[in-house]
């Protein structure tokens, strides 16, 4: 379970067709509903909680990412969770600095992510983790792509224009997670009807995403995720394929967006 909702969090970067302005603001907070899939049931098994903040870097203005997560009462008693992961990102939407502080059960650690160099053919990582006791590594990891924190992913992901991908279009970055690189490929698969209930739909764009970690069930779709077709990019709806069963990430809120959320399709009762 411990890989599993950071890992929710593995999204999207696309280096050559971004938008013109970035589709947030100051100030943004997006909730979701975090399911699990054991066998033929599908429970709640926690929530997450995005937030967007204005501030500053080693003298660099930054928009400052939030994302805490925290498991249900029933899953508690199976494996607790309290993660926190935070991160700036220049105001170009370039990774500069990450932070994971992981509470889950009895494992408690903070993970840090310095980037030392980023561009879309190379990126280059420090990444030291410490405990109460000690630092448990401080290592160097290195990429022939461009490479992100799990949390800076959502910026790009958001910023692109989706107006200027093709179908079946493909794409390959990195992240890092602990001393791991990890390859991910994003297959863009055009638009596509979310249906989030009888009265409510979506209009988005659909991606499909191959990752090279242990913990997906397997590497080719280990997952897919809607994004809002509107001048948001809100991620709607994540759902992974896991080795113990399958996770789902839903929406559920959002407060101060930048623009309407004009995806949205509701539907007349009846």
């Amino acid at each position: 379970m411990k890989r599993i909702f950071p890992l929710l969090a593995l999204f999207l970067c696309i280096s050559s067709v971004y938008a013109e302005d970035a589709p947030f603001k100051e100030g943004e907070i997006l909730k979701y509903n975090i399911r699990f899939k054991w066998g033929l049931v599908m429970m709640k098994a926690g929530t997450a909680n995005y937030a967007i903040r204005e501030s500053s870097y080693e003298n660099n203005n930054t928009y400052k990412t939030t994302l805490d997560f925290r498991t249900s009462s029933f899953f508690d008693g199976i494996f607790k969770i309290r993660d926190s992961l935070f991160s700036h990102v220049n105001t170009d939407l370039e990774p500069l600095y990450h932070l994971r502080k992981i509470n889950e059960g009895k494992t408690h650690f903070r993970e840090e992510v310095f980037i030392i160099a980023h561009d879309t053919n190379y990126t280059k990582v420090r990444v030291r983790r410490q405990n109460a006791e000690t630092t448990k590594f401080d290592t160097t990891l290195v990429s022939d792509n461009a490479g992100y924190d799990i949390l800076s992913i959502f910026a790009f992901a958001r910023a692109l224009d989706y107006s200027k991908l093709t179908q079946n279009q493909t794409f390959r970055i990195s992240s890092f997670v602990g001393t791991n690189r990890v390859n991910i490929a994003v297959h863009f698969k055009g638009q596509a009807i979310l249906e989030k209930s009888e009265s409510v739909k979506y209009k988005t764009y659909r991606l499909m995403v191959d990752i090279g970690d242990a913990a997906f069930n397997e590497t080719k779709n280990a997952m897919e995720i809607w994004v809002s077709d509107d001048k948001n990019h809100i991620p709607l709806k994540i759902r992974a394929k896991l080795k113990i069963g399958a996770a789902e990430a839903d929406l559920t809120a959002w407060q101060n967006l930048k623009y309407p959320l004009t995806a949205e399709i509701k539907i007349p009762a009846r």
